[in-house]
C-alpha cells in the first residue's frame, strides 16, 4: 500500500516538474496539454486534478520565465526597447476590463503565451493579476482540451519532446519572437500622443454651440 501510495504521489511530482519546465523554457516547446492528455490516457490519471496541476505548473512556470525574463532583459534588451514595452504596458493597464478580458480569451485558447509573459517580464508589470487570470484560464482549458483530446503520442518521450517537424508551431514560435521585437521598437507614448493631437476635440458638457 505504501508503495502503491510513493509511486502515485511521484508519478504526479514527474507531471507537474513536467508542466513547470514546459513553461518556464521560452520557446520550441511542445503544449502542455500534450503532456497532460498523455497521462490522462495511458496512466488513467483524473481528467479534473491533471486540469489543476497543470494549472498550478503552467502558472509556475509563466512565472519563472518572467522573473528570468525581467533579470536577463536588463542585460540583454536595450534601455529603449524596455521603455518602450514597459510605456505599452501602462497604457494596456490604463484600460483594465479590456486587458483582462483579451488575456483570458488569449489564454483559453492553444496560442503559446511565453511571449506574453516575456513581456510582462521585460516591462517589469506587477505579476499577480497576470498570473491569476492565466492560472484559472489555464484551468478550463485544459479540461476542454484534455476532454476532446482522443490520441496522442504512444511514449512519454513524444509527448514532451519539440515538434521541430511541425512547421505551422515553429513559424507561430518564431512569428511571435519578430512581433514581440517590433512591439519594442515603436515608441508607444509618442505614437498615442500623437493619435491624441490629431482627435478633435471634444465638446465641454452642457455646450450645445450657439444659441
Amino acid at each position: 500500500m505504501i508503495m502503491v501510495l510513493a509511486v502515485t504521489i511521484s508519478s504526479w511530482l514527474l507531471v507537474m516538474l513536467g508542466v513547470i519546465v514546459l513553461n518556464t523554457v521560452p520557446a520550441f516547446m511542445p503544449p502542455t496539454w500534450a503532456l497532460l492528455t498523455y497521462a490522462h490516457i495511458h496512466e488513467g490519471m483524473s481528467i479534473w486534478a491533471l486540469a489543476g496541476v497543470g494549472a498550478v505548473g503552467s502558472t509556475a512556470g509563466r512565472a519563472l520565465l518572467a522573473l528570468g525574463s525581467r533579470h536577463f532583459g536588463q542585460w540583454i534588451v536595450p534601455r529603449r526597447w524596455r521603455r518602450n514595452v514597459e510605456a505599452l504596458v501602462e497604457i494596456i493597464r490604463a484600460r483594465r476590463a479590456l486587458s483582462l478580458s483579451s488575456l483570458a480569451l488569449f489564454a483559453l485558447g492553444p496560442v503559446p503565451t511565453n511571449h506574453l509573459f516575456i513581456a510582462a517580464g521585460i516591462a517589469a508589470t506587477p505579476l499577480t493579476p497576470l498570473l491569476l487570470v492565466f492560472g484559472l484560464t489555464r484551468f478550463v482549458s485544459y479540461l476542454l482540451w484534455i476532454s476532446a483530446a482522443n490520441k496522442v503520442a504512444t511514449s512519454i518521450g513524444d509527448a514532451v519532446r519539440p515538434s521541430w517537424g511541425n512547421g505551422t508551431a515553429l513559424a507561430i514560435q518564431l512569428l511571435g519572437f519578430a512581433l514581440l521585437i517590433l512591439v519594442m521598437q515603436v515608441d508607444w507614448r509618442r505614437f498615442i500622443n500623437r493619435q491624441a493631437a490629431h482627435e478633435p476635440a471634444r465638446p465641454e458638457p452642457g455646450h450645445h454651440g450657439n444659441e
